[in-house]
């Protein structure tokens, strides 16, 4: 009988431990979080397939909930601890960091862009992250490079879940060339005919890259448009641990049981 209670007692104590371990595993998840790119024509709003991006992260947050460079950044001059989220996320922030990556071999996550317009990467929380495109989808300017907050903060809410929604310009049409100037005729009849210069062209108007933002309660502009927060979808499934844990436990259990009872 105190070979029983004592078993049964061990299975209790693991299968509690069991219990705890299942509480604490869903917490995990929020230490990560995603971003959703989805490429759109600035005028028409269609989707743009093609092309990848290149994601750096550009920073964590420390003990004391201050952003540090990563080794990447570390020669970084300009200081980012002391920098608001609006701060980070200025396109003259995300400018200088891309400054920064374009003459270095850097380590960073890679997105092709898909035929639907979108682009969706998983990332780590409590991070700052540079978003550039390397390769533009034919006939597309390249977007411009802007910084990400994982999580992001707005109206009291913690979202780690984004979307952001670039316009994409079309490239721009090289200008014809200018027509030789023609020459002023020479007969008396027309000696008083003025002769205009050479005729002008209507120059091409330049389209540049816009992305669709957000105001924030401070009323500043941001790059991204958050989504709802939802937990990110991986191909690990955790629910068969535990109890391929407990059986194996019980397994043992039962054995050790049945060789202490044979020693008997």
């Amino acid at each position: 009988m105190f070979f029983k209670a004592k078993t049964f007692s061990l299975l209790v104590a693991l299968s509690s431990l069991l219990l705890a371990f299942t509480a604490v595993n869903p917490v995990q998840a929020a230490d990560t979080g995603s971003l959703t790119v989805q490429m759109r024509d600035q005028e028409t709003g269609k989707a743009i397939s093609g092309g990848n991006l290149v994601v750096y992260q550009v920073a964590k947050l420390d003990s004391a909930k201050k952003f540090q460079y990563t080794s990447d950044f570390a020669k970084m001059s300009q200081d980012i601890a002391g920098m608001s989220q609006n701060e980070i996320m200025t396109a003259d922030f995300a400018s200088r960091l891309a400054d920064y990556v374009s003459s270095k071999s850097l380590s960073a996550q890679m997105a092709e862009i898909s035929s639907s317009g979108d682009a969706s990467i998983s990332l780590e929380s409590n991070a700052v992250y540079l978003v550039v495109q390397t390769t533009s989808a034919a006939g597309y300017e390249k977007i411009n490079p802007f910084c990400l907050v994982l999580p992001y903060k707005i109206d009291g809410e913690t979202v780690n879940n984004i979307v952001a929604q670039p316009k994409d310009a079309q490239k721009t049409p090289s200008k014809p060339a200018t027509p030789n100037t023609p020459s002023t005729p020479s007969s008396s009849s027309s000696s008083n005919r003025k002769v205009s210069s050479k005729p002008q062209y209507p120059g091409t108007p330049t389209i540049t890259a816009k992305k669709k933002t957000s105001k924030t309660a401070t009323g500043s502009t941001v790059p991204t448009l958050p989504q709802t927060p939802r937990l990110p979808q991986t191909g690990q499934l955790n629910w068969p641990i535990p109890l391929l844990a407990l059986a194996g436990l019980t397994l043992f259990v039962w054995g050790w049981a049945e060789q202490k009872k044979g020693e008997k």
